[in-house]
């Protein structure tokens, strides 16, 4: 007997993983393994104006682990609690194109699930230029400046990625990461704002208190929430 539900679902998720947001490459974004690069930079426009939802949001971190299945509650969840409420397209947009994101991540990298960081910041996070300890880390910016970056050959020379420009970024944990490209968070003037989004592969072993030394939960990925931790504590892009 044909299982209906089962086969629904796997339709489901084989449309998931299918899904693309505007500007992605599968080709070019699978270039970040090759051992001469460390940094991926697509330019792309800015696929949803949302500074207005942004500037009546709620300042604040929201994290999640997700499949490509699960994503779409935990991303209206995530901007719920950011206070990015306002109905109609733009926040409809906004939650699409981040969906488009995790799927795409899913697929390139084949990786079971990712952890997703939706950051509502009003101060720099991190002045200082890193590199992260992941395999690759994905990270866009819808209102405000974008992710800065430096080739260590020429340190003086920092270049800012354009907002809606998808950024990946190798790190510590890849085989063929080289330090050559170190990046920071933005300079905020006063009173503006900056909504980014990052992705990289959920570790199950020690994310999503990674940077902290907590245990992760055994079975279930909740959302997240993080309105209040001291800035060193937060995840730099």
């Amino acid at each position: 007997m044909h299982d209906s539900g089962t086969g629904k679902a796997k339709h489901m998720k084989i449309a998931q993983r299918m899904r693309r947001p505007a500007g992605w490459d599968d080709k070019q974004i699978a270039g970040i393994h090759a051992a001469a690069t460390d940094i991926v930079l697509i330019r792309r426009p800015v696929p949803v104006d949302c500074a207005e939802i942004v500037a009546r949001g709620r300042v604040g971190e929201v994290r999640f682990h997700t499949t490509a299945r699960g994503a779409k509650n935990k991303i209206d969840r995530g901007l719920d609690h950011l206070e990015l409420k306002a109905p109609g397209s733009p926040r409809a947009r906004l939650a699409d194109d981040i969906l488009g994101l995790i799927c795409g991540m899913l697929a390139v990298f084949d990786w079971p699930r990712v952890e997703v960081r939706l950051d509502l910041a009003d101060v720099q996070a991190c002045p200082k230029f890193h590199s992260d300890n992941v395999l690759v880390r994905l990270v866009t910016t819808y209102v405000g400046p974008g992710t800065e970056y430096i080739e260590t050959c020429r340190p003086d020379v920092v270049h800012r990625a354009a907002p809606g420009s998808l950024v990946f970024l190798k790190g510590h944990r890849h085989a063929t990461h080289r330090d050559a490209i170190l990046h920071r968070s933005p300079a905020l003037a006063r009173g503006s704002r900056r909504l980014s989004v990052a992705i990289d592969r959920a570790d199950w072993l020690t994310a999503p208190g990674e940077d902290r030394g907590e245990a992760a939960p055994a079975v279930k990925s909740p959302v997240r929430i993080s309105t209040s931790s001291p800035r060193k504590e937060r995840s730099c892009r």
